[in-house]
């Protein structure tokens, strides 16, 4: 399914993520139409930030994280106050009833048209528990969109992601790269021998663009669509 026509168009879009990153990699671009149209979105990201070694060493203070997670925030238009941190442990994101009636509050507050998160077959054990979360919790919701995990998160999944419905995000590439590169912690930690991570996203999207006979795209698995 291919969409141009705005339908976040004047909507109340509620986008959930595990890390500081995870919005902005699966659904920066659309972020920032939908609030370019006049929708009200919310990000919540349920992870602290901190991010330590195996052996405890810290990587990323969670300070660190949070704001750079704001200052991508700014560029796909989201200001500080509709970012909502539920400060769980990085890595050890639970999937219980607190969690669950914690997610369910802030769905049932904000009332959203449309939920986004992550896909319910990723391979990252923080996105799995996030997305089984927001299934429980969204239960009396209509619509719900999964987006599509980054390498090294959905590799090797006994159920590949298979996109259904596809975003342009043609006229926000900029917004979602200068979203991504605000994330200086994660740029170095997954640049490799030269490899970019950042260039690898919009790589992907320019070949998700390609599918559907656009620029760029951005390609969401439908759990549940009613409008």
């Amino acid at each position: 399914m291919k969409n141009k026509d705005m339908p976040e168009k004047n909507k109340k879009i509620l986008c959930i993520g595990a890390h500081f990153d995870d919005i902005e990699i699966g659904a920066g671009g659309f972020v920032a139409r939908a609030k370019k149209s006049g929708s009200q979105v919310k990000l919540i990201i349920v992870g602290n930030g901190e991010y330590p070694t195996l052996s405890g060493e810290s990587i990323r203070t969670k300070e660190v994280a949070q704001d750079e997670g704001i200052n991508a925030g700014k560029h796909l238009g989201i200001e500080k106050e509709d970012i909502i941190c539920l400060n769980y442990p990085e890595g050890s994101i639970p999937y219980d009833k607190e969690i669950i009636g914690r997610i369910e509050t802030l769905i049932k507050d904000f009332s959203p048209d449309l939920i986004i998160t992550h896909w319910y077959h990723d391979t990252h054990q923080d996105h799995i528990n996030v997305a089984s979360a927001v299934v429980s919790a969204a239960r009396y919701f209509d619509n719900l969109l999964m987006w599509e995990p980054i390498f090294p998160s959905g590799r090797h999944s006994p159920i590949p992601f298979v996109p259904q419905f596809y975003i342009d995000i043609s006229d926000f590439t900029n917004q979602k790269r200068l979203a991504l590169e605000s994330h200086f912690s994660q740029v170095k930690k997954f640049e490799h021998n030269g490899i970019s991570w950042v260039n690898g996203i919009m790589a992907r999207a320019q070949y998700r663009g390609f599918e559907c006979q656009s620029g760029y795209a951005e390609v969401f698995y439908v759990y549940r669509m009613k409008n």
